[in-house]
């Protein structure tokens, strides 16, 4: 790990700091370093793609979740890479309202996520379709899935109350 400060303290630790505090510039920094000394694993991408976010780059953002897609999905993680997938799509469809760019990562999404399963990529999938589906027009499709969205997000909930989901991760 990058001693970024001569204290020993890794420039990823700096960084994690940084977010807890809420100093996004800060933090972003400290992401960047550490991801240029190829210091950021799928879970640190995540958590970079996120502060990128909040630090008002949503470039680098979206190519960090396109990024953790594509390791996952290269490691057979259906579900991590869906929820990357999902991520791209959300951030695209909010902020730019690009709609062809939305629904293609919707799609490479939907081809991951295991349709037996509850799991938060697949209560974000809904939520992100549904509004898709509202923003192009289509109101009943819309409904539909945001009544897929709600029972999702409540199995989730039960299932981290009871210990049986972590509180972080897809």
């Amino acid at each position: 790990m990058t001693d970024a400060t001569g204290d020993g303290t890794s420039a990823l630790e700096q960084a994690r700091g940084a977010a807890a505090r809420g100093a996004w510039a800060e933090a972003y920094a400290g992401y960047a370093t550490a991801q240029e000394a190829g210091e950021l694993g799928p879970a640190e991408l995540a958590e970079f793609a996120g502060v990128a976010y909040a630090a008002g780059h949503l470039d680098v953002s979206v190519e960090t979740w396109e990024r953790l897609h594509d390791e996952l999905a290269g490691l057979g993680e259906d579900n991590g890479a869906a929820g990357a997938a999902v991520r791209v799509a959300m951030h695209l469809l909010f902020d730019t309202a690009l709609m062809a760019p939305v629904r293609g990562w919707l799609r490479r999404a939907e081809r991951l996520l295991d349709p037996a399963a509850a799991t938060p990529a697949h209560a974000w999938f809904a939520a992100v379709r549904s509004y898709e589906r509202l923003l192009s027009g289509d109101l009943d499709a819309a409904r539909d899935w945001a009544g897929r969205s709600r029972p999702a997000w409540t199995r989730i909930r039960r299932q981290r109350r009871s210990g049986g989901w972590p509180r972080r991760g897809w």
